[in-house]
């Protein structure tokens, strides 16, 4: 690479950081360590990273991950992946949710770690370093900006759904209004515009395909509810 790129790597055991950071230096980058949560915010006054590889254990209650993407002085819109232990998926969703853009489980295989680094420095930078991007429903969540969803089985693992763009739109909408009775007309107009060609009368079509990729046991559904003669709506 012409211009090497620069990840801030936030890891409290000293050993386990000074590797991460070879690694990524033998891979042709740039990299800063931080043992401590004061250190990593200072240097993302000097360093302006181009990524953050972060522990997550660094970040009690993910206040400093909040702290990158909330703080007046040193907000980044840098892709911040996280490290976590195998187990802690369920860890893993609540970052996601204020602000860490994707997260590996530990221990780390090299290739995949620069692989997913990269993938995270391609996607657009995000606009508003202070606006978490996900949606979240009981084990459901959802980046709206990535148009990734998500879902945590009963184990713990998180599972990506594969939805089409319309499941999508309608698990957008849904998840926007969590906890809000929606009638069949307004998911249709929010989910898919108001000059969409779809029938509000066919759209429980669309939420069964959908339960059957979001709910445990898509016959008894849990999170996507109906109301009969009023419409539906998702809860925790």
């Amino acid at each position: 690479m012409s211009q090497k790129a620069h990840v801030l790597v936030v890891e409290n055991d000293k050993s386990t950081c000074h590797g991460l950071v070879t690694q990524l230096r033998e891979a042709g980058y740039e990299a800063t360590p931080a043992l401590d949560s004061q250190t990593a915010i200072d240097s993302i006054k000097t360093v302006r990273p181009d990524a953050i590889l972060m522990e997550l254990s660094m970040a009690s209650e993910n206040e400093l991950l909040q702290h990158f993407r909330t703080d007046a002085d040193t907000a980044t819109n840098a892709p911040i992946v996280v490290l976590v232990p195998r187990g802690a998926e369920a860890e893993a969703t609540s970052a996601l949710e204020t602000g860490a853009d994707d997260f590996l489980t530990k221990p780390t295989r090299v290739p995949e770690l620069i692989a997913r680094l990269q993938v995270a420095m391609r996607r657009p930078r995000r606009e508003e370093p202070s606006h978490a991007v996900a949606l979240r429903a009981g084990p459901i969540f959802l980046h709206a900006n990535r148009r990734e969803a998500y879902v945590r089985l009963a184990n713990g693992e998180i599972r990506p759904l594969r939805l089409t763009k319309r499941e999508f739109a309608l698990l957008r909408a849904l998840m926007a209004r969590k906890n809000q009775m929606m009638s069949r007309r307004q998911i249709v107009d929010e989910a898919f515009g108001d000059s969409a060609p779809i029938d509000p009368a066919n759209l429980g079509a669309y939420i069964h395909r959908l339960r059957e990729k979001v709910e445990p046991d898509p016959a008894n559904p849990r999170h996507i509810v109906t109301d009969r003669g009023l419409g539906f709506k998702i809860v925790d």
